[in-house]
C-alpha cells in the first residue's frame, strides 16, 4: 500500500519499508503504529482526514497542505493571495523524492534521506560562512569572501521566535542563526513546496541555517508558537509544518542528533528511548507540531524535541537549514526586503534546470 502525501506526486512511499541503504545508526529507534486499529494523523492522511483537530475538526489534508484557509479578514490577505496565483513555477519538475523512512505515525515524522544534495549542502554551509566573515570585517577594510551577490547576504539575526526573550530562555540555545532571503535559497524554498504539495512559498517563515559548534546545543523545546500569537487574528496563525535539513554529518557518538523525548518506542515503558535522528548530509526531518494531540490544544505537546549537543571530539560541526510554514499568508521581517515574490523569477530557473 502507498500513500500520497501533499500535492500531485509530492511524495510517495511504501508503509513499513526501510530504504535499503538504512543503517542502524541512523536512527535509534524508528517506531510504527502502536495501536493497530486506533486513529492516528497518519491514518486520518490517508482515509482522506476526519480527526484532526486542527480547525476545530476540519479537512487536515486542506488544513495542513492545500491552499491557505480563509484568514480573518486583513491587510496582508489580498496581497497573499495574489502571490500564491501568481507564482510562475512548476514545481512538478523537481524529480520526486524516494527515499523516505516513516520514523513515527502518531504523532507522524517523516525523514527524507535524498531531499538535498551534496553541493546544496555545501552551498548553504559557504552562503552563511560568507555572510559571518563579511558582518565580521565591516569597516575593516575588505574582505576575501566569495559572496556571489551582496544583496542576497544572509542575515545573522541570532535567535529566532522559538527562543523565548529572557536570559534563561536564550540560554536554551548556543547555536548560531542565519536568515537568508528567499531569494537566494531556490533550492529550499522549491525543495520543501514540492514536498509539501504546495502550489506556492508565501505561507512559509523567514529560511534560516543555524550553526551547532561542538558543545553547543538547543535544550527541550516546543517549535509551534504561543496561543497569543498564533491567534492573533490579523497574524499567520499556528506553525503546522517544521522541515529540518541536515548539511553536514555527525556521526554516531558525535552527539547532535535531533530528540524527540516522548516518542519512544515499548509504549511509553521506563526502559524505553527516545526517537532519535542523527545528522545525515543531504537528509530532511519532517513534523508537525500543532497538528493532533489533546483535542482544542494548541500545539502537540508530543512533539516536544531538543538538539543534543555536539561533542567536544566531533569530527564536523553541525549545520542545517530550517523552515516552518504557517497557516497563512506570512509577512517576513528579515534580512531588510525579504519577500516571497522576488524569489519567484530565481525557482522558476530552478525548477527548469531540473527537467
Amino acid at each position: 500500500e502507498k500513500f500520497k502525501f501533499g500535492g500531485v506526486g509530492a511524495i510517495y512511499k511504501s508503509i513499513g519499508v526501510v530504504t535499503d541503504d538504512d543503517d542502524d545508526d541512523d536512527i535509534v529507534n524508528e517506531q510504527k503504529d502502536e495501536e493497530e486499529g486506533g486513529s492516528s494523523l497518519f491514518d486520518d492522511i490517508l482515509s482522506g482526514g476526519a480527526t484532526s483537530t486542527i480547525g476545530g475538526g476540519s479537512d487536515p489534508l486542506e488544513e495542513l497542505f492545500g491552499k491557505s484557509p480563509a484568514p480573518t479578514p486583513s491587510a496582508s490577505s489580498a496581497s497573499d493571495k495574489e502571490e500564491e496565483a501568481a507564482a510562475p513555477f512548476d514545481l512538478n519538475s523537481i524529480p520526486a523524492f524516494e527515499k523516505f523512512r516513516v520514523l513515527h505515525t502518531d504523532p507522524m515524522v517523516l525523514a527524507i534521506d535524498d531531499f538535498f544534495t551534496n553541493e546544496e549542502c555545501d552551498k548553504y554551509v559557504q552562503m552563511s560562512i560568507d555572510a559571518e566573515k563579511q558582518q565580521t570585517n565591516a569597516g575593516g577594510g575588505g574582505d576575501e569572501t566569495t559572496q556571489e551577490e551582496p544583496a542576497l547576504q544572509p542575515m545573522l539575526l541570532g535567535q529566532s521566535q522559538t527562543v523565548g526573550k529572557d536570559s534563561r530562555s536564550k540560554a536554551q540555545r548556543t547555536s548560531t542563526t542565519w536568515f537568508h532571503y528567499y531569494k537566494g535559497v531556490p533550492e529550499l524554498m522549491a525543495k520543501a513546496s514540492r514536498l509539501l504539495g504546495l502550489e506556492g512559498i508565501d505561507r512559509f517563515e523567514e529560511p534560516q541555517t543555524v550553526r551547532y559548534r561542538r558543545n553547543e546545543k538547543f535544550t527541550w523545546h516546543l517549535d509551534a508558537l504561543s496561543p497569543e500569537e498564533a491567534n492573533n487574528p490579523s497574524g499567520s496563525g499556528q506553525r503546522i509544518a517544521t522541515l529540518l535539513v541536515y548539511l553536514t554529518d555527525v556521526p554516531a557518538g558525535s552527539g547532535g542528533a535531533t530528540m524527540f523525548r516522548d516518542l519512544g518506542g515499548n509504549n511509553g515503558a521506563e526502559d524505553s528511548q527516545p526517537l532519535k535522528v542523527r545528522p545525515k548530509k543531504g537528509s530532511a526531518l519532517l513534523f508537525f507540531p500543532s497538528a493532533g494531540g489533546i483535542p482544542g490544544a494548541p500545539f502537540d505537546i508530543r512533539t516536544l524535541h531538543c538538539g543534543e549537543a555536539v561533542a567536544e571530539d566531533a569530527e564536523n560541526e553541525k549545520w542545517i537549514a530550517q523552515l516552518w510554514l504557517r497557516q497563512r499568508g506570512y509577512e517576513p521581517t528579515a534580512p531588510v526586503g525579504n519577500s516571497h515574490g522576488d524569489a519567484s523569477d530565481e525557482i522558476g530557473r530552478y525548477c527548469t534546470s531540473q527537467v
